[in-house]
Formats: C-alpha cells, sequence, structure tokens
C-alpha cells in the first residue's frame, strides 16, 4: 500500500480547520497508509464525537514534535502560532530527510517541506497584510517584523517552494489571497459539514436567529445583537439564540452581560454537545453571522444545512456558501436590517431565497469532500515521483 505523510498541528481546534483534517484522515486512510506528524499528540475521541467521523489510533502511524519544544511553547504563556507552525514544518523536512513518501499533506496551510505537496489553505499564514482578526494587544510592529522573519528562517520554506505544490483553499476568497500572495493556481475544495439531522418542517420552527461561534471578538456577536435588536423595535417579535466555544474570557463576559439586558429575547449557551447543538439549531428558522472577513465560515454553512436561512456580511467566505444572494448579504448593519425585514416581511422573498439556498447547501456534503479529496491525492500520487 501507498505510504502518506499529514501534516497538522494535532486536531485540537474545535473549528472547521480540524474537521477538514479529520476528514482527510478518513478519506486516505482507504488507500494509504498514514503518517500522521503533528504538534500536539492526536486524541481521536473527541473529533469524532464533534464531527462524526470514526477514525481509529490502530489506523494510523503517530509521530511528533520534541517534547521540550511544547514545554517551551506552554511556558511562553503565547499562542504563537506561526512559530509552531514553523517548527512543525521543520520537523517535516528532517523526517523526509530519512523516510520515503509516496504523498505529503499539509491540511493546515501551505507548505515547503523540499517535496511537492498537496497543501489545504484556510488562510494563506504568509498573507500580508492579516486580516484585522488576527492581531491582539501584544502585537506591536517592529516585534511582529523580527518574529515573522525569524519563523520564516525556522522553517527554512521559499515562495516558489510553496507555489509549487498542488493548493487546495476552502472558498474562492482565500483562493484570490493565495494567488495574489504567491502567483500560482489554487483549487477550491469546500470544506465538508458533517450532517446527519434533517431539516425541520417550516411551520415546526419558531421565528429564532441562531448565531454560533467562538467567543472571540471578531465573530462580532455584540454587532449581531444590535441588529436583531433594531429588527425587534420595528415590530418583529424574533429571538437570538447564541452558541459559542469559550476562548476569549473578557469577550465572554462582555456577550454574557448583553445577553442578560436582554434576557426576554437572548439565549446564550456555551460549549454544547455537538448533538445538542444540532438540535438547537434545527429548531431555528434563521441564522445570523456577525465577522466580516470570515475565511470560511463553517457555522454557516451547518445552518444552511439545517435549512436554516442565514444573513451574512458581504465580505468572506459565508457570502460564498450563500451563493453571493444579494438578499442574505449585507454591507452594513443597516444594511443588515432592511434585508431581514424584508425576508419576514415578503412571504414571495422567504420562499426563493429559502430554495435557493437549498440548492447551495448540497455542496458541502461529507460524501462530496472525501470523494474529490481522495481522487486529488491518489491522482498526486501516481503522477509524482516515487523518490519523495
Amino acid at each position: 500500500m501507498r505510504r502518506a505523510l499529514v501534516i497538522d498541528p494535532g486536531l485540537s481546534n474545535p473549528g472547521g480547520g480540524t474537521c477538514v483534517a479529520a476528514y482527510a484522515l478518513q478519506a486516505l486512510r482507504r488507500e494509504f497508509e498514514v503518517t500522521v506528524l503533528s504538534w500536539h499528540p492526536v486524541d481521536f475521541e473527541p473529533v469524532n464525537a464533534a464531527f462524526g467521523t470514526t477514525l481509529k489510533q490502530a489506523d494510523f502511524r503517530f509521530l511528533h514534535v520534541p517534547d521540550w519544544w511544547r514545554r517551551a511553547h506552554e511556558v511562553a504563556h503565547l499562542p504563537l502560532a506561526l512559530l509552531c507552525a514553523s517548527l512543525l514544518q521543520r520537523a517535516a523536512r528532517q523526517l523526509l530527510g530519512c523516510e520515503r513518501f509516496d504523498l505529503v499533506v499539509s491540511t493546515s496551510n501551505e507548505i515547503d517541506v523540499g517535496v511537492r505537496a498537496v497543501q489545504y489553505v484556510h488562510y494563506p499564514w504568509n498573507y500580508y497584510p492579516r486580516p484585522d482578526a488576527d492581531y491582539r494587544w501584544y502585537h506591536f510592529k517592529p516585534a511582529l517584523v523580527l518574529y515573522r522573519a525569524m519563523a520564516v528562517a525556522i522553517n527554512g520554506g521559499t515562495d516558489e517552494g510553496i507555489a509549487r505544490n498542488l493548493t487546495l483553499v476552502n472558498s474562492a476568497w482565500t483562493g484570490q489571497r493565495f494567488e495574489q500572495w504567491y502567483g500560482a493556481a489554487a483549487h477550491v475544495l469546500y470544506p465538508p459539514v458533517p450532517m446527519d439531522r434533517k431539516p425541520l418542517p417550516w411551520d415546526q420552527r419558531s421565528d429564532t436567529f441562531a448565531c454560533v461561534g467562538r467567543m472571540s471578538p471578531e465573530k462580532n456577536v455584540e454587532g449581531v445583537i444590535d441588529i436583531l435588536a433594531e429588527v425587534r423595535r420595528r415590530g418583529h417579535a424574533v429571538s437570538l439564540l447564541i452558541c459559542g466555544q469559550r476562548q476569549v474570557p473578557a469577550y465572554e463576559r462582555k456577550v454574557s452581560a448583553l445577553a442578560a439586558a436582554h434576557a426576554d429575547w437572548i439565549e446564550l449557551s456555551l460549549d454544547l454537545p455537538r448533538t445538542e447543538l444540532i438540535e438547537r439549531l434545527a429548531t431555528c428558522r434563521y441564522g445570523i453571522h456577525g465577522m466580516i472577513g470570515e475565511h470560511f465560515g463553517i457555522a454557516v454553512a451547518e445552518m444552511g444545512r439545517l435549512g436554516c436561512l442565514c444573513f451574512a456580511p458581504a465580505e468572506g467566505g459565508p457570502a460564498e456558501i450563500l451563493g453571493g444572494d444579494p438578499a442574505l448579504l449585507y454591507a452594513s448593519p443597516r444594511d443588515a436590517i432592511e434585508k431581514i425585514r424584508r425576508v419576514l416581511e415578503d412571504p414571495g422573498a422567504l420562499a426563493q431565497a429559502r430554495e435557493r439556498l437549498e440548492t447551495r447547501a448540497r455542496l458541502f456534503s461529507v460524501e462530496r469532500f472525501n470523494t474529490e479529496f481522495l481522487r486529488i491525492c491518489s491522482e498526486f500520487a501516481a503522477a509524482s515521483p516515487r523518490a519523495i
């Protein structure tokens, strides 16, 4: 059987990146002996619970970076995501100097490990300027320039090496940024959106808007609250269900305070098990997303697959999920308010938007991702020199 090396930080985050990595592994194990090289030791139990995969430890060989690297990172008490990714890439280069693989895959953005690889890019790590969501209080420009230069020096790669890879991206929006930076083609392969729950009939749902995502400032949950508060002031008795994963305590406190101030129409539920989350979302007629410039927005795709009519900013990957539908995409809070009102007040507009979204939602099935990803990797491995 052919051998594959999959490079991933460790499938330890709750978002769409881990979902892609999980289903990539599930697809590859059909035709490859898979070695997983990671920063963190991999635990499939929470991954399977979150995304519905059936991954088993015994199906894979695991390697990870030296323990002292991880201990040093823990002492720093900072994410240092770029540095960790660079060190992981360096470890992959060292491994590939000793072992041969028929296929090398990065499930967490672009790499250059000295051989041509398949890379799945959620957002190009080298693209600059970075989106506002990436910046934190400790990001001072001179220090950032030095930090980025150090990370590039450590990983040993080049833009030319990255450009030679076969690049998959989560959206055309991300692909445009990759192509702009590296001057190389990128192919859209939408992430898998696992969903084993059929949508409820519309008349069995409530006029509730669901908002799903991490409790982090870039998700702009407070902006969503402001939009729906104004919709209510204009005569529509809608409610809001906020389902989030704990991440930034200060932001969580801010959202919690806002929800408490509007407890008659806002419910906040954090860290729900996936089965409960899906059941709660299935009872909502609508969804709303607040983050501008989201790379993909798997929560929007999940709500779409459940039949929720979702509104999202026009800038970013969610606009692509919604098929560029102008009835659902907003350019400003005022625009969002008017478009929500129109759908609530016009049964014809509502029916048309629901029909368009139902067709669009079929693009994000697990089966489509698995089949296409495995086909791409198998063809790539067959066309690549055995000497990897």
